[in-house]
């Protein structure tokens, strides 16, 4: 199965470096730009094409023309996220992702829709901790257009935010926290895990919706001042793939965007290792069937150099029917779902474990289930050889396979960009995980995860305060942050 899988992904390497001739980058420039690189296909190697430009107003414009299906798709990556926010002021990106599909200057209220659906076209924005993005795939004859809707509301929007659609999209966000937070089962899990794990003030101690007692004491100027600091081009990144003229497309870049002014000077986030001092077991009571049980443990960032070997191990303990938690939870019948995570972002990430019981059986058996599995882990003397080349070549496996279209090659452009300054990362990324060793894997386990400190929160039902693991010895009180900071 293991050469199998490998075989799988040289087929897919050679099939991408195949597609060459339809990926040639012809050397165009249009004043106003400065050209920062070109990255072509070579055999036998992975690499999406593209040319790097960077406007004079400090917009980086990545092309990748791909002329497989007469379509484009175009991606405006700001980046902002949650992480850009101070403490008492949340929520303000998430509601910008609401606001700038409001309308602008030039483009009425709920027309950006229409436009793009009467185009053909569909699309889309995301807010996570590190970025905002907007996202369109279109036929290819409406490039044009999307350019000009992306500058419209990049360039042009503030004039036309009156009081009024600031009310509405507060009330708006307010319905959405409802429907996927608080009244969701299971929905304030990771808003109080974040709350447990990050140190006050840390921009990862608050979701990414918000607390809405910020939103309700915001005012419309809070948000102009956060859109002014943080939504200039400078600030920015606009990633064109599909079939165009990449000649054509800078002239339409240069004329659309070009007038619009640089922003304040923005600097990438400085990390901070996060640390416990000792277990933090919190709970609460929701309205569900089954109980939960969530383990999560602070580790390193994306790309640190630790990133990748704690993804293998992650998938060794947790992903799967070969993993050890299945092994140890689901297929003696003691829990319905059991897995880990390795959750990374730009300033921190986590390793996590979860679990759900059977009936009759209790979350603290399955704490107690948890730690033994990684104990059994070390027993057993870390990863075999198998573990490791079975989980590498999935790893491997998932990248290449998501650049089959031509919005995924865009997407990994684009995440490359703003969290490596580098689009051409694709290789780099492959190796990394390509190079992990079993001894990656043990240093791992024991420099992060081993007698190390973690976050455990036990998800009972309602009036099933007495089913939780142990007594809470961590209140986010502790934190100043209000019992009903979701609530309206």
């Amino acid at each position: 199965m293991v050469m199998r899988k490998f075989l799988l992904v040289t087929s897919a390497i050679l099939a991408l470096a195949a597609c060459s001739p339809k990926t040639t980058i012809p050397d165009v420039m249009v004043a106003g730009f400065t050209k920062v690189e070109t990255v072509s296909a070579k055999s036998g190697e992975i690499a999406i094409p593209y040319t790097k430009y960077e406007m004079d107003n400090g917009l980086t414009v990545i092309l990748a023309p791909d002329s497989s299906d007469p379509l484009v798709h175009v991606d405006v990556t700001y980046h902002v996220g949650s992480g850009r926010e101070e403490a008492g002021k949340s929520g303000f990106a998430h509601f910008f992702e609401h606001m700038q599909f409001q309308g602008s200057d030039n483009v009425a209220d709920e027309q950006h829709f229409a436009l793009i659906t009467e185009s053909g076209g569909t699309l889309n924005g995301t807010t996570n901790t590190d970025r905002t993005n907007y996202f369109e795939t279109v036929p290819n004859n409406q490039l044009e257009r999307m350019l000009w809707l992306e500058a419209d509301r990049m360039g042009f929007f503030l004039d036309a935010v009156t009081s009024e659609k600031f009310e509405t999209q507060r009330e708006t966000v307010k319905n959405e926290r409802g429907q996927r937070v608080d009244n969701r089962p299971y929905g304030l899990l990771w808003e109080k895990v974040s709350q447990a794990l990050y140190p006050e003030g840390h921009p990862y101690s608050w979701p990414v919706i918000g607390y809405m007692v910020d939103l309700d004491r915001s005012n419309l100027d809070d948000l102009k001042r956060f859109f002014l600091r943080w939504y200039g081009p400078n600030n920015a990144s606009l990633t064109i793939g599909g079939d165009f003229d990449p000649q054509q497309a800078l002239e339409w870049v240069d004329k659309y965007f070009g007038g619009i002014p640089r922003g304040p000077e923005v600097k990438d986030p400085v990390y901070t290792p996060v640390t416990l001092e000792a277990d933090r077991y919190i709970s609460y009571e929701d309205n569900i069937a089954l109980p939960l049980m969530y383990m999560s443990w602070p580790t390193v960032h994306a790309f640190h150099g630790d990133e990748a070997p704690l993804d293998v191990l992650m998938d060794i303990i947790g992903s799967g029917k070969t993993s050890i938690l299945y092994k140890n939870m689901v297929k003696p019948g003691l829990a319905v779902q059991a897995s880990a995570g390795h959750n990374c972002a730009e300033l921190s990430c986590s390793f996590t474990m979860l679990a759900l019981p059977t009936p009759g059986n209790s979350l603290a058996n399955l704490e107690k289930i948890a730690r033994a599995s990684l104990a059994e882990f070390e027993e057993r003397g870390g990863a075999n050889d198998d573990d490791i080349e079975r989980v590498k070549a999935g790893i491997v496996s998932g990248k290449v396979f998501g650049l089959e279209s031509v919005s995924g090659k865009v997407s990994q452009l684009a995440r490359y960009e703003y969290m490596r300054g580098n689009p051409d990362y694709i290789g780099q990324d492959i190796a990394r995980y390509e190079n992990v060793t079993k001894a990656d894997v043990m240093r791992v386990y024991e420099k992060y995860i081993k007698d190390k400190p973690a976050v455990i929160l036990s998800i009972v039902a309602k009036g099933k305060g007495a089913d939780i693991i142990k007594a809470d010895t961590w209140s986010m009180y502790e934190r100043n942050i209000p019992e009903n900071s979701g609530e309206e």
